[in-house]
């Protein structure tokens, strides 16, 4: 049972979060939600579940985005429910729900605006449209992260290649991700270093997500949603960390469009959280609010307790679902 004093904001994980065989240890104990697995192979129309697990070596696909989005969605969704089926995380327990990127897909179903096989749906169409957006003839896409430097000395490095590399995340004071033409985020890259930088590192993605080199695949998007996608009311509070503001029913279409082109400001919306529903949870608090990352991996978990310590709440729980071992740990 879940402490009536306790309470949640779920946040899910984007790309670049995939691994081979993540959720193993979870779907071993856990084999009903093999089942999120078949029905996104038969929506997606190959196996999910055999690259995600490397079978015929076929692990090699999870780093390319029409199949690393479907797989971190059909994971995320399947641990949510875990978390609210067997674990005892309701809905009135959680304050407010956040994904990073392809996350917020992960983070509707949690809302309730569409169910598993409609997310799934979209969530498929989204990545073959991101996978096949245009690339200049000279050089593709790339997405890397900059870390120890701060945004205003980036934006000033990338001033020189404006309309070829851009801000794409915003994610703590001193990791930043950019994005855009491989040959010309490599050149920004070692501008970076030489500013300051202590490392770039390009990430586990084939596209430039969130700047404008995604308008085709966002007018496509629009598209689909319009034809295809009828949402529901959302039934706990869904906050976007691209627009940095909690989103109703009416602004969800208009708001998956506009995320491929502008950036995610996870530093900013974390922020939001900590005044909003952490300014009266001093050290030792009754009313506890703690953070779970649903999904693979601990990205999100590592940005926030750097972000969350910085504005002096190092006390806040954090936790995450990358393994059973780490499921055991949340203190619902």
């Amino acid at each position: 049972m879940t402490d009536n004093n306790k309470k949640f904001i779920l946040m899910f994980p984007g790309q670049g979060s995939q691994y081979i065989n993540m959720g193993s240890s979870f779907l071993e104990k856990n084999k009903k939600y093999l089942n999120y697995f078949e029905i996104s192979s038969e929506i997606f129309g190959e196996n999910i579940l055999d690259i995600v697990q490397n079978k015929n070596e076929k692990g090699s696909l999870l780093e390319n985005t029409r199949y690393s989005q479907i797989a971190i969605y059909t994971l995320s969704c399947a641990l949510n429910d875990f978390l609210c089926n067997e674990l005892g995380v309701y809905k009135k327990s959680v304050v407010s729900v956040l994904g990073h990127s392809l996350g917020d897909y992960s983070a509707l179903y949690c809302c309730g605006a569409y169910d598993f096989a409609k997310g799934a749906e979209i969530v498929s169409f989204r990545g073959k449209i991101m996978a096949r957006s245009p690339q200049r003839q000279d050089g593709n896409m790339l997405m890397a992260a900059v870390l120890g430097c701060d945004i205003e000395s980036i934006a000033e490095v990338l001033a020189s290649y404006r309309d070829r590399v851009f801000i794409a995340n915003k994610n703590d004071a001193y990791q930043t991700v950019i994005s855009g033409y491989t040959d010309d985020v490599i050149a920004a890259s070692a501008q970076l270093k030489s500013c300051g930088a202590k490392r770039v590192i390009p990430l586990k993605v084939n596209i430039a997500s969130h700047c404008p080199l995604m308008s085709q695949a966002a007018s496509e998007l629009d598209d689909y949603l319009k034809k295809h996608a009828n949402f529901k009311d959302i039934e706990t509070s869904f906050f976007s960390s691209t627009e940095l503001k909690f989103i109703d029913k009416e602004n969800i279409k208009e708001m998956l469009v506009r995320q491929l082109l502008n950036p995610v400001n996870w530093k900013g919306s974390i922020e939001i959280m900590a005044d909003k529903f952490l300014k009266n949870c001093p050290e030792g608090c009754a009313e506890e609010v703690s953070f779970i990352e649903i999904g693979p991996g601990k990205v999100l978990s590592g940005l926030v307790k750097r972000i969350l310590l910085q504005k002096n709440l190092g006390h806040v729980n954090i936790f995450n679902t990358d393994s059973m071992d780490e499921i055991e740990r949340i203190n619902i």
